[in-house]
């Protein structure tokens, strides 16, 4: 009797513990869900909030052992990633629901993801083949998945990726793959954009009369969807096209309208201009082309530093998580290992009275509620950091300096110059460490200072090869390991000597560093055998163009800043250097105050 009674009971546990697993499963993808209309609204206006919604809903997913939710979630942070060129995470994540989507046989989002990674790869330079291969395997899975929809859209990206690689024939014939099932699904603005396509397809293949029919054609929805920009475009293919036919006053006409709308900016404003330029000059109306050239160029410089800026933050982004990709797959592995524990957790539970059971249920959503809370607090505290950090970063790291580094990397690479890309990787590698590092310091010891100069004028060396000497001289009375100083400072000084000082002069030049103490101060003297202040304005007044980098006004904001702070301690003179009564150079002398380790 006592042993049908405790099996009873057994079974009695079993079909409890059973239903409260279901309801919390129903709870929590009903949880999956809200989390994901959360992160749609939010992920452009609101990004921030939009990341921790959708990492909240995968972190659900893998507690309940949802696959399918897995793969949509995962998808959409590697979309998240995408938009915001951090190509490395938005790579991993695509794979990693690529693998989960494979393991369970989900050909829908088979077909999602290689969707996905086509555009990852098209937006590389140089990787067109091989989004290619993705896009063809996103047509495969979605027409056995049955997707129309984004069957539709695979067709258009082979198309575009076949009209970049000047296959004209087969993205003409996608194109219209593309086009036929957006009739069927009445999806007008991609039908539109199909149309365009089309437009570009045959005016490139010299089929005028056909391109402007698929542009009237385009230009009918864009107009009744007061899509506006798009409207403009089709205006301005059609431009281009009268201008190949030599129509020069259609052409004016149409651009015209474009170029004085008020609200067309960026790279469509240019386009505008450009054209206007090239209409003018064929028709020989030398003072107007004139004009549009010297117009179109403002806009290109100003296009060129926000594209410094993206790849600046692109550069450290792409930094930021190769350094944090292994951290990722251990988080992962011990997520695993919670998941174990937690199964084992449960099994224990049902051998207890019911009355443990809710005991412990209700106080593992106490810790649950409690955990989430402090996660919160503290990636907002992490995000405060990062903000702050790049801030610092934005301040020393030259776009300049960093494109020409990663491409003396990759051209040495391709050189297969093993010994010298190590090298450069190094330097590179150990410079960006120490401002990664320094950027949360209000200090840092002057030894480090010291050694990330090196590391700095090094690859100025490698850069400018024979063009560049430099000495860095350190008084006796001073032990670098004693002293701390404030950190990053000195390297715009540093940065200026060399771009302003000797990249301008035709002959080999030389950098001097020299750190003194002086009572409580540290003295830096930063000299260049340069072309001197008075030469270097005058070629850039010839150039029309400032030679004050953004590194140097961020610095003098610094010190400004600092010195409010510290009553007025910091201090920087900058002289001629006069060597036989002419100007031979540029001297620096910078003024910190020095800090005892002791």
């Amino acid at each position: 009797m006592k042993n049908k009674l405790s099996l009873l009971l057994f079974v009695i546990m079993c079909l409890v513990v059973s239903n409260a697993t279901s309801q919390s499963n129903a709870q929590s993808e009903s949880q999956i869900q809200l989390l994901i209309i959360s992160f749609q609204q939010n992920r452009f206006t609101k990004p921030a909030k939009a990341q921790k919604d959708i990492e909240k809903a995968i972190e659900l997913s893998q507690s309940i052992e949802s696959k399918n939710y897995l793969v949509s979630t995962k998808v959409l942070l590697g979309e998240f990633y995408d938009n915001r060129n951090n190509t490395q995470k938005a790579l991993l994540e695509f794979t990693e629901a690529r693998k989960i989507a494979k393991s369970i046989g989900d050909i829908s989002g088979l077909a999602l993801c290689e969707y996905n990674l086509g555009f990852l790869y098209h937006k590389q330079k140089g990787k067109k083949e091989i989004a290619l291969k993705h896009f063809n395997e996103a047509v495969d899975f979605s027409k056995k998945a049955k997707e129309k929809l984004l069957l539709a859209k695979s067709y258009n990206a082979v198309s575009f990726t076949h009209y970049d690689l000047d296959q004209l024939d087969k993205a003409e014939q996608n194109s219209i793959n593309a086009l036929i099932l957006f009739r069927e699904l009445n999806q007008r603005n991609r039908m539109a954009q199909s149309y365009m396509t089309l437009a570009r397809v045959n005016n490139k293949k010299d089929e005028f009369k056909t391109a402007i029919q698929y542009l009237d054609s385009a230009m009918v929805i864009f107009k009744e969807s007061n899509n506006t920009p798009e409207f403009n475009n089709s205006k301005l293919i059609k431009g281009e096209i009268y201008y190949r036919k030599e129509e020069y006053r259609q052409a004016i006409k149409v651009v015209k309208e474009v170029e004085e709308d008020p609200t067309v900016m960026g790279d469509q404003r240019l386009y505008a201009l450009e054209l206007l330029y090239l209409i003018n000059k064929s028709m020989n109306k030398t003072s107007a082309s004139l004009d549009y050239l010297e117009a179109s160029k403002s806009i290109q410089d100003s296009l060129a530093r926000l594209q410094r800026d993206k790849l600046m933050e692109s550069v450290l982004s792409e930094v930021e998580a190769q350094n944090k990709l292994e951290t990722l797959e251990k988080e992962a592995e011990i997520n695993e290992l919670i998941l174990k524990e937690s199964q084992y957790l449960t099994w224990f539970l049902v051998g207890i009275s019911i009355l443990l059971l809710l005991v412990a249920l209700v106080s593992f959503l106490f810790y649950r509620q409690n955990k989430m809370k402090s996660e919160r607090e503290k990636l907002k505290l992490e995000q405060e950091s990062i903000q702050l950090e790049q801030k610092l970063l934005r301040t020393q790291m030259n776009p300049h300096f960093i494109a020409n580094s990663l491409a003396a990397i990759q051209g040495n690479i391709y050189k297969q110059d093993k010994e010298k890309s190590v090298t450069y990787l190094s330097k590179f590698a150990k410079l960006m460490r120490f401002i990664l590092e320094s950027s949360r310091e209000k200090e840092v010891l002057l030894e480090k200072e010291i050694l990330s100069l090196t590391h700095y004028l090094d690859l100025q060396k490698l850069l400018l090869e024979e063009k560049l000497t430099y000495n860095i001289h350190l008084s006796p009375e001073l032990n670098p390991e004693d002293y701390k100083i404030p950190p990053m400072l000195i390297q715009p000084f540093v940065e200026n000597a060399i771009v302003h000082g000797i990249e301008l002069k035709n002959e080999p030049g030389k950098v001097e560093l020299r750190f003194e103490k002086e009572g409580d101060f540290l003295k830096v003297i930063v000299k260049d055998d340069g072309l001197g202040r008075a030469k270097v304005n005058e070629i850039y007044e010839k150039r029309k163009s400032s030679h004050l980098s953004f590194s140097t006004n961020i610095t003098n904001e610094r010190i400004e800043k600092m010195n409010t702070e510290l009553k007025g301690n910091i201090r920087s003179v900058t002289t001629d250097v006069i060597k036989s009564g002419e100007v031979s150079g540029t001297l620096v002398e910078l003024l910190l105050p020095l800090k005892n380790v002791y």
